[in-house]
């Protein structure tokens, strides 16, 4: 039986090539994962409290390492970033706020 990748907990923990994965561990904004996510997101019919808490975590630490990035005193520096990356961002975000109207 195959078991359906959970993006949210992949991007949760930063693991198996999530969006979170190359952010983390290998300092890469890495457009596709983000896609594939978002489209994953966008594909939740219902959603618990506990996936919304993780959404928000999510979010957290793509806007601390973006932070981190943009520190002159950090040492943190992401690879690959697009000039337009709030647009990428703004994806992620909007998938989220229509799932908060799926709140089981």
């Amino acid at each position: 039986m195959h078991k359906e990748t959970n993006l949210i907990e992949d991007n949760k923990r930063a693991e198996n090539q999530s969006f979170l994965y190359f952010l983390h561990e290998e300092n890469k904004f890495d457009c596709s994962s983000l896609s594939v996510f978002c489209h994953y997101l966008a594909k939740i019919e219902a959603i618990s409290l506990a996936q919304l808490k993780d959404l928000h975590f999510i979010q957290e630490q793509i806007l601390k390492h973006l932070v981190w990035h943009f520190d002159s005193q950090d040492l943190y520096t992401i690879s690959d970033l697009p000039s337009d990356y709030w647009e990428y961002l703004d994806s992620i975000e909007c998938e989220i706020n229509e799932l908060f109207g799926r709140l089981e």
